[in-house]
């Protein structure tokens, strides 16, 4: 019979070069190898050796039930420590037998062992004669790189990480993959720039995986199983890609993304496009020739019929379509009467009742406006077809700039603006003022006791105090469960710094509504002024004492060229374009033009909310649309102040007519 020991010494080579690289092991039982390996012997190659064949040994059976499981992975192929060349008989056809069954079996997992060697390269045995027999074995120690004192929880580990592996190549959809890289290379994803590496490389490996055979598939996800691609499903780049895949909306999925990786204040600034959608959606508008129609400009009083409108000041009507009848009629004025008290009414008994016989209108803007400033819009091309839901070509804008909101300036610097409660001190200069506060049991909150020993009030806001100072500061008194009883406050001068902008502001809110006092009067340094005594009962203020500085309403501010705390001219009342004529489309608007009154930013001229409803399915890249083309500033322009039938607004108008000059609040 031939020598076992160059069998032995192939085999224990052929080990040593694979554990240079990790190591697998096959789906198989080590005994089940150990009963392959004697099988494989030709007949008569094997002869018993006393009890045993000569090769059924139990050192060769300990290597072959382990180190005889295990595989490299060279260019992608499995590779047994069996496969070894030049050999004799009958080793030659053991070796290819088990070759054969390892590389026929499936991989199972990584190797670990928490042994450090397998079998012996030989031993000796004394003969009855009182000779030696030297017998050679399979033998193989355990590379540092396999061993391991926790071998069940390496493998645990890995298993996990190859499970992950595979979901991701098979569940994500390369669509999915190809809309997040759309968006990163858009620049609308949040950090996207910082994930693009991985979700192409992974892409890549993707279409590799999805390439190969079907039997080939295995050996690649174990190659790869340590690779960065293997953990992509469970980034949050993953995520994002997952959510996609299994069909959450664009918006959901980004916003659930951004959430995880932005920080709390992050806002998204430009809608969610991508390549695919903006062909689509260019595709739409070529169908239905609205290229032209997305040209939008400010509209004009040339622009409006007299007839789309429900009041037109005498002196503005020549400039409308439609007007000369209503001019003709506006021409006889007669000397009205001193101007009477308030009187509060309706929007519906100020339109019937009021309305058909005034004269002229003028608006008391207040601070609490700011927001409801708007602008009309209207086509550069007259006759394009139809791009809103009704009949005719006009939109509105509202203006979204409420930086001199005091309820956002305090949100913005992190107070509590939704407490049951709230005082709001606001000015206008690097001053330093303080907000001082007791509470009904007594307790004095201030910047050196900011919640005088309760949880539910605290002052929370307090600025320009020390180096870092803002000409846009606010202080904040929140209660969240306020104590019923009287709350006395007063403002403190703590630092002078400027004689210029003097005045504050305080912005009361409570569950009864929000009104604001304001004085015009600044104070020296260590002086304090009361504002008042404000008596609580569940939440609502029931009554107050209001210190004689302080004057109804904030201090004047200028915006689009009209003061508020004043009056100004209303040159038209008119419903929003969607209520015009047998329009109603939507929510009612009531919108006053005031003399005087320009944007003095470019007004975006398309909304999502107006498109028609063929539109409606592109209203991403619209949403893009209507950034992009903004109606230029101009000087002749329809803009005043809106009014929405949701909101539940109060402004203050004086009506000019025969009955005389009288003042109305008018609730919407």
């Amino acid at each position: 019979m031939s020598d076992f020991h160059p069998f032995a010494t192939a085999v224990h080579k052929r080990y040593t070069e694979l554990s240079k690289n990790e190591l697998y092991v096959i789906d198989l039982p080590g005994d089940d190898l150990v009963a392959a390996y004697l099988a494989a012997f030709p007949e008569g190659t094997n002869p018993i050796y006393r009890t045993n064949t000569e090769h059924d040994c139990s050192c060769c059976k300990n290597f072959i039930r382990n180190l005889g499981l295990v595989v490299g992975l060279i260019d992608g192929k499995p590779v047994s420590v069996w496969g070894v060349q030049g050999l004799e008989s009958p080793y030659k056809e053991v070796a290819a037998a088990l070759d054969a069954l390892v590389l026929s079996t499936p991989l199972k997992t990584i190797f670990r062992s928490e042994e450090k060697n397998y079998g012996h390269e030989s031993n000796t045995q004394l003969l009855p004669d009182g000779t030696t027999k030297r017998w050679n074995h399979f033998h193989g120690a355990v590379a540092k790189r396999h061993f391991s004192l926790t071998p069940d929880k390496d493998v645990g580990e890995f298993n996990a990480k190859l499970h992950v592996f595979k979901r991701g190549l098979v569940e994500l959809s390369a669509d999915a993959m190809q809309q997040v890289i759309d968006l990163i290379e858009a620049e609308s994803l949040y950090r996207g720039e910082e994930h693009l590496p991985a979700v192409q490389g992974f892409k890549t490996m993707q279409s590799k995986f999805d390439a190969l055979a079907l039997n080939n598939k295995p050996t690649f996800l174990f190659e790869n199983a340590d690779s960065k691609g293997s953990k992509f499903r469970n980034s949050v780049i993953g995520v994002l890609v997952q959510d996609l895949s299994e069909g959450m909306d664009l918006e959901g999925a980004v916003k659930k993304f951004e959430s995880m990786v932005a920080p709390a204040n992050y806002k998204r600034t430009t809608a969610l496009i991508t390549p695919r959608m903006i062909a689509d959606a260019t595709k739409k508008i070529a169908e239905l020739g609205l290229g032209d129609a997305l040209q939008r400009r400010l509209a004009t009083l040339r622009d409006v019929s007299v007839n789309d409108v429900l009041w037109v000041d005498s002196e503005d009507r020549a400039l409308m379509k439609d007007s000369m009848t209503t001019l003709l009629m506006g021409a006889v004025k007669s000397k009205p009467a001193p101007t009477t008290g308030a009187t509060d009414i309706s929007i519906a008994d100020f339109m019937a009742n009021i309305v058909p016989t005034a004269q002229s209108m003028e608006m008391h803007l207040q601070h609490a406006h700011l927001a409801n400033f708007v602008t009309l819009t209207a086509p550069v091309h007259a006759g394009e077809p139809r791009l809103f839901k009704w009949s005719n070509d006009f939109g509105w804008s509202y203006d979204g700039n409420v930086t001199d909101s005091i309820r956002e300036k305090v949100k913005k610097a992190g107070g509590d603006v939704d407490a049951k409660l709230r005082f709001s001190l606001a000015w206008f200069n690097h001053d330093d003022l303080d907000f001082h506060v007791k509470t009904p049991d007594g307790t004095h909150i201030y910047f050196g006791d900011k919640r005088g020993g309760h949880l539910h009030q605290v002052l929370d806001v307090d600025m320009n105090m020390g180096r870092g100072t803002t000409r846009e500061p606010v202080e904040n008194l929140s209660f969240r469960a306020p104590r019923d009883g009287d709350y006395a406050l007063w403002v403190n001068q703590y630092s002078r710094r400027e004689t210029t902008d003097i005045g504050y502001v305080v912005e009361v809110a409570h569950q009864g509504g929000v009104f604001q006092l304001s004085c015009n009067q600044g104070l020296n340094s260590g002086e304090s002024r009361a504002v008042g005594t404000f008596t609580v009962k569940a939440g609502t203020i029931t009554g107050m004492k209001v210190s004689s500085l302080m004057l109804p309403g904030g201090v004047a501010s200028e915006k689009w060229g009209v003061k508020t705390e004043q009056g100004t001219r209303v040159k038209t009342l008119m419903l929003s374009p969607n209520h015009w004529g047998e329009n109603a489309v939507g929510n009612k608007h009531w919108i006053f033009v005031l003399e005087g009154c320009k944007t003095d930013e470019p007004a975006r001229g398309i909304y999502n909310e107006f498109l028609r409803f063929d539109l409606e399915q592109h209203r991403k890249v619209f949403e893009v649309l209507g950034d992009k083309t903004k109606c230029p500033i101009t000087q002749d322009q329809l803009s005043g102040l809106g009014f929405s039938s949701t909101r539940g607004d109060t402004v203050a108008v004086t009506v000019k007519s025969d009955r005389g000059n009288r003042r109305f609040n008018i609730k919407f």
